[in-house]
């Protein structure tokens, strides 16, 4: 190699020496943000679970007010 070839590598950047380099930290940050979206998604989908968890107690104990009111009618109107 002559001095001319060394001088110049010398003087790029080394940035531009080793692209690799910038697409293995471009890699990482996506592997990352992949790992956010999907910690996301997956607390989304358990508190929509919950949710529907939550509504369907509600629902199941208001039926059995409204059927223990029917039956206190029932047993008012027999009397």
């Amino acid at each position: 190699m002559t001095w001319k070839q060394r001088d110049k590598s010398a003087a790029q950047p080394k940035s531009d020496r080793d692209p690799s380099r910038w697409l293995g930290i471009g890699g990482g940050v996506a592997l990352v943000l992949a790992v956010l979206a999907v910690l996301l998604a997956w607390q989304h989908a358990s508190d929509e679970r919950r949710s529907a968890e939550d509504v369907k107690a509600r629902v199941a104990a208001e039926m059995n007010r409204i059927e223990a009111e029917a039956a206190r009618i029932e047993r008012e109107a027999g009397q």
